[in-house]
């Protein structure tokens, strides 16, 4: 008779002795052996001589994933991978935003692209992106009466620091970070600048980390 401990699985030898004592128990009354591995106990009964090799306390293999979903290769969102950063692009449809996402896809982000501010407002309260690109050339009211620029500048800063905030439009000077800060932003791009955003960013995000990085990992530290 093989014994199996259920909380480390070592596995010890039964002896004459033991299961002569195992023999005499009543129904119901238990044995109880101390682990050499770990020092759990391991309850036995009459019952354990009847199991043979098998373990006193057989535990069930969990049945194997679903893959039904190779064929098709589609799978719920649920399982994308969730420490793949996100970001989300504001713009109206055409050649620019075409450089824009496939830059940011470029640099691994999955980008998302609309047009509808409901949308990315609504998207931002459960989504915690880690990019953020508006051009703000395709919205009618100023920059300061922009609700997606209210609403990021409002962010708590335990949040809003872990977002890299890009504005594009016609009235900004590409890297110019006087510009940025005066809008809140982590940088600005002229839209004439576009066909370039991938070298922007690879240009603009090292750069913020280097900065910022060791300050912000002395906050994760710090519990802020």
């Amino acid at each position: 008779m093989k014994i199996t401990c259920s909380a480390c699985g070592k596995s010890h030898q039964s002896n004459a002795k033991l299961e002569a004592s195992l023999k005499k128990l009543q129904p119901g009354q238990k044995l109880r052996l101390k682990c050499s591995q770990c020092g759990e106990s391991i309850p036995l009964g009459r019952d354990s001589l009847r199991q043979g090799p098998s373990s006193t306390s057989q535990v069930n293999p969990p049945p194997p994933p679903d893959t039904s979903w190779l064929e098709e290769g589609i799978f719920d969102d649920e399982e994308v991978v969730s420490d793949i950063p996100q970001a989300i692009v504001l713009m109206q449809s055409g050649e620019a935003c075409d450089n824009v996402g496939s830059a940011l896809s470029g640099l691994g982000y999955r980008a998302e692209v609309t047009d509808d501010l409901d949308q990315v407002l609504e998207r931002m309260q459960f989504i915690n992106y880690t990019c953020m690109v508006m051009h703000t050339d395709a919205r009618p009211e100023e920059l300061d009466q922009n609700r997606l620029h209210r609403y990021i500048c409002s962010l708590e800063m335990s949040r809003r620091r872990n977002i890299f905030y890009v504005l594009i439009g016609s009235n900004f000077k590409t890297f110019y970070n006087i510009q940025a800060l005066a809008c809140s932003a982590n940088l600005v791009v002229n839209e004439k600048d576009a066909p370039y955003f991938a070298v922007i960013l690879r240009k603009a995000i090292p750069e913020y980390e280097e900065l910022f990085g060791p300050y912000m990992d002395e906050l994760k530290i710090q519990g802020k």
